[in-house]
């Protein structure tokens, strides 16, 4: 199959859309001709089907590795459950997260990581701020931790479920495997110790229930988020 050949690819599915046509004459020409194309170029319904599927890359990572805390990974399940996507997070000295899966939703689940992702930062930097100077810093961050973790719980209650069809499910695993066939999971690193968990938690849920997630609507590629404070 030609390498980043679009234009064919999408002329084999307009003239494969035609064959399903009410007319017969016209539909048996049009297949005779995606059939001819798809021998010649050595191209498979797999490889249509495959070229659905696209990655969006956010450099965007305030994680600081590649081994995230388990908060950052809620907030990527989020995205992955409101738009229909899959993740992957880049190594590297920048490390970087893309989501893929159907090319009508991954921009705008790479935009929406970015929104969401720099407000939890804030508000996790704001909440640690406020705490007893006096605090170690280690307790200090195990609170930041639970609030982030009661923030993302709280976003999550908003968003509504966009599920990935069992094809699209079945085409992002391929894809993967093609593009990425090292890649692994990873399981986050969970947040230490300290008193007042439980409070932090409720005050991030709190803070987190201000944020509004609107997917897109009738097949419009247009999406709001808003924070209400």
């Amino acid at each position: 199959m030609p390498q980043n050949n679009e234009k064919l690819l999408e002329k084999l599915k307009k003239l494969l859309a035609l064959a399903k046509s009410d007319n017969p004459h016209e539909a048996a020409l049009a297949l005779q001709r995606a059939q001819k194309l798809m021998q010649a170029y050595n191209i498979t319904q797999v490889d249509l089907a495959l070229s659905d599927i696209d990655e969006s890359v956010s450099n965007y990572w305030a994680a600081g590795s590649v081994n995230p805390p388990r908060y950052m990974l809620g907030l990527l399940d989020i995205i992955q459950v409101a738009f229909g996507v899959k993740s992957i997070i880049h190594s590297g000295f920048k490390p970087s997260v893309g989501f893929y899966g159907n090319k009508d939703r991954v921009e705008l689940a790479s935009y929406t990581w970015e929104v969401l992702a720099r407000q939890l930062i804030v508000a996790r930097k704001n909440y640690i701020r406020q705490q007893n100077k006096r605090i170690k810093n280690t307790t200090k961050t195990s609170r930041g931790d639970k609030f982030a973790e009661g923030w993302v719980l709280a976003v999550r209650s908003e968003v509504h479920l966009f599920a990935m069809s069992r094809e699209e499910r079945e085409l992002a695993s391929l894809w993967l495997e093609q593009k990425y066939p090292d890649s692994g999971t990873t399981t986050g690193r969970g947040t230490g110790k300290s008193r007042d968990a439980d409070m932090s938690r409720h005050i991030g849920y709190r803070e987190g229930e201000n944020v509004r997630l609107h997917q897109p609507v009738g097949g419009q590629e247009q999406h709001k988020l808003r924070a209400e404070r």
